[in-house]
């Protein structure tokens, strides 16, 4: 081969040796490209740009479309009512709404304090008064108390403690209030219808919390004397309607 033969065909060598590397280096720039593209995607990603974008991505990049969309949609799809749920507990619950829900408890505790304490209610032991928002367990103080005293009698004890059992299956707050005649006392452990009244109600709270179903954060004690009378002091039967003990539960509007 000729001198000028082995250069021409040197020329060609370098001149095809230059067409390869200009073509791998095309193909690096759009792997770059495709790369960048892809990473400006995903910085600002929602779940409309990403189906628009998946599969020209993976297109470009010679693979199948990701499967992990379809189950993305599947797992979204599943969490959202328990979403749903957790929101819907979050609302406030409007007026007529926590009505209805008021009326829904009040017929259970209803219920449950009927059959828990149906000898009692039945004896004349405890008298239910039911309102709107609130139910009142109300016994007279002689048969809970001694004349004068605020020592719990004992026969009265099983029946607080089964109105502990109905108060453990509720949430409302619970009010325990003690109340006298218009006859005044003054003795040396109560100055006064004041003292009395309130350390009844307390005697009360303290039997109710020995049931473990019970939190003190729940319950509150008040004495109020002759403040609030249901009959004539002037008469012995209005006098002996008065002198009682009242446990008043709320009912919450709860769903």
């Amino acid at each position: 081969m000729t001198a000028a033969a082995e250069q021409s065909d040197l020329s060609y060598k370098k001149r095809k040796g230059a067409a390869v590397w200009l073509i791998t280096f095309a193909d690096l720039m759009a792997l770059l490209f495709a790369l960048f593209v892809l990473i400006i995607s995903f910085s600002e990603i929602d779940s409309d740009s990403f189906r628009r974008n998946a599969g020209p991505m993976a297109e470009a990049f010679n693979q199948p479309p990701p499967i992990f969309t379809r189950s993305k949609e599947k797992t979204s799809s599943t969490s959202k009512p328990v979403t749903e749920e957790l929101e819907k507990q979050d609302q406030p619950v409007s007026e007529s709404e926590s009505s209805y829900l008021i009326s829904v408890q009040r017929n259970k505790l209803t219920t449950l304090v009927q059959t828990t304490l149906d000898r009692e209610l039945r004896a004349g032991l405890i008298e239910l008064d039911i309102k709107d928002s609130f139910i009142i367990l109300r016994f007279p103080a002689s048969t809970t108390f001694a004349l004068g005293n605020a020592d719990l009698m004992g026969n009265i004890v099983p029946t607080l403690n089964r109105i502990a059992d109905v108060l453990a299956r509720t949430k409302g707050e619970v009010f325990v209030s003690g109340h006298t005649d218009d006859r005044p006392i003054s003795t040396s452990r109560y100055r006064s219808n004041w003292d009395l009244s309130s350390a009844r109600a307390v005697s009360v709270i303290h039997q109710l919390l020995r049931h473990p179903g019970l939190t003190r954060g729940r319950i509150s004690a008040v004495g109020y004397a002759d403040t609030r009378p249901r009959g004539a002091n002037s008469s012995a039967d209005g006098r002996a309607r008065n002198r009682r003990v009242e446990i008043r539960v709320e009912i919450p509007a709860t769903r």
